[in-house]
């Protein structure tokens, strides 16, 4: 696979833009899990164990919805091996901020926290893609319910 400039851009601009826009409802719920989770483990090393377990959760099952549609492709493939190094680079960025600034010790927490909410949100819509009516009722309560509050206000 070839990527020219103009192609590579919109495909990284896409993956960010998608990683910090997701439904709010949504990504507070699977953030408060994820919080909850990375509070139990209570190390860094087992947070990012967690997150990769995440990841190949995500691959298998987008796997399986790409395989449902007839639609897998090697661009899949490079697509989520390109998410993987962006998160890794975001790690590295924050770890360095964090040792040339110590007062900015949230930032890796709050690093977790999205890469972790990007990765059930994706697992999520993947679930309902796949036929788990649970998964996309979930989502329209939490859509409904927002959409309620924004209303009223």
């Amino acid at each position: 696979m070839k990527l020219t400039s103009t192609k590579h851009y919109n495909y990284v601009h896409d993956n960010l833009q998608g990683l910090f826009l997701f439904n709010l409802p949504i990504k507070a719920i699977t953030g408060s899990v994820v919080a909850f989770a990375c509070y139990l483990t209570g190390s860094e090393a087992q947070i990012l164990e967690m997150i990769g377990i995440l990841l190949i959760a995500d691959f298998f099952m987008g796997i399986l919805v790409a395989l449902k549609h007839k639609t897998l492709s090697s661009d899949f493939i490079v697509a989520t091996l390109y998410r993987a190094s962006m998160y890794f680079v975001l790690l590295m960025g924050v770890n360095w901020t964090i040792i040339m600034c110590p007062y900015l010790w949230f930032l890796r927490e709050i690093m977790h926290f999205l890469i972790a909410s990007a990765e059930l949100i994706s697992i999520l819509e993947n679930a309902g893609l796949l036929g788990f009516k649970h998964a996309q009722k979930i989502i329209n309560i939490i859509n409904k319910s927002v959409e309620d509050k924004l209303n009223k206000q």
